[in-house]
């Protein structure tokens, strides 16, 4: 009875329609790099001539061999821009190799996309608008939209050269002949397919197969350039509108995110301290997921992870921690036979 309980708690709070938070966990599924082997790559891939350069980046290799993970490094160092603006090339340069061979799957394999149908499955009962927030640069909510026959909302108009409007409305697209609504993204750290120009103007320009010249991608690495990189546009707009689809949003559904964005979580974490209900289904929640939600004592939780390498463990607010033997409800295409009936 528990179990069946619980089950329906997770139908309740997801046919409710919550706001999709897409971490980098919710990417590796489909061999997008880890922070790890983003780490490996810069380290292998890069020189420099000037000795300052070559310098520094010899230390960002020894604090990475040292911590072994990408964003701890980062935030150690104050990088010269050489230095930064090579590790944001190389970033880009190995994730959008990934993403374009992901892209490539999906255009045959559709159905090997779990995002993709729990966007359909929101679309046909959410009044035609879903929105998703992420931390990741990849193309995968734009993709799983596209095949969920979605029209989309970045903030860029959808032109082959698209250009970036704060003005741009997220709330009169759905309409749209031949679409069954409309999925409204808001990546806060960037995405592959944007660039500055050397004039200084934000341009989307849609699967390149690498960064065009006079361009630099906007991507925003971890570290501490983040934090003065996000105070311009389009980061300003993009944050507005994630942080009021967090305040309207009746719940969140987090897919493969951690709690270690500094640009989400606080936001999120008031609203869940107000008794929003919140999933979380992720491969192992990090200690920061727990520790701004377990301990502290939000109201409606359902977090949920792999336990023994076969079986689901899920830690409720409600019905405490519980092993569901022999399942795989962590990940979102098993998670997904529970809701879509």
């Amino acid at each position: 009875m528990e179990k069946e309980a619980i089950f329906k708690q997770l139908q309740s709070w997801t046919n409710n329609i919550p706001l999709i938070i897409l971490g980098s966990g919710a990417s590796v599924p489909f061999k997008l790099p880890s922070m790890w082997v983003l780490g490996d790559y810069i380290k292998n891939s890069i020189s420099f001539t000037d000795t300052k350069d070559q310098n520094q980046f010899t230390e960002f290799i020894t604090e990475f061999d040292k911590t072994g993970d990408l964003e701890t490094t980062l935030t150690k160092l104050q990088l010269r821009e050489n230095v930064l603006s090579e590790i944001v090339n190389k970033t880009w340069e190995l994730v959008n190799k990934a993403d374009l061979e992901a892209y490539e799957y999906f255009i045959n394999n559709s159905n090997d996309f779990p995002l993709s149908k729990l966007l359909e499955h929101f679309l046909d009962t959410a009044g035609k608008k879903v929105s998703i927030i992420t931390t990741n640069y990849d193309r995968l909510a734009e993709y799983a939209s596209s095949l969920a026959k979605a029209v989309i909302c970045t903030g860029y108009s959808q032109n082959p050269i698209g250009h970036f409007s704060n003005s741009i409305q997220s709330n009169n697209l759905a309409s749209l002949k031949g679409y069954k609504g409309q999925v409204n993204i808001w990546k806060v750290h960037g995405s592959l397919d944007w660039f500055k120009s050397i004039e200084d103007e934000n341009i989307q320009l849609p699967n390149r197969q690498n960064i065009p010249q006079n361009y630099r991608p906007l991507i925003v690495t971890p570290g501490i350039s983040k934090f003065y990189e996000t105070s311009f546009e389009p980061y300003r707009t993009i944050f507005a509108r994630s942080d009021n689809e967090i305040d309207s949003a009746n719940g969140y559904l987090c897919i493969g995110y951690g709690f270690n964005d500094e640009h989400v979580q606080p936001k999120l974490i008031t609203q869940i301290k107000n008794n929003k209900p919140i999933i979380v289904i992720t491969k192992e929640l990090t200690p920061k997921t727990k520790q701004s939600i377990i301990d502290n004592n939000c109201k409606n939780y359902m977090l949920i992870e792999e336990a023994n390498s076969k079986d689901t463990k899920i830690y409720s607010s409600k019905f405490g921690e519980v092993i569901i033997e022999d399942t795989s409800y962590w990940e979102l295409g098993e998670y997904l036979k529970l809701i879509i009936t």
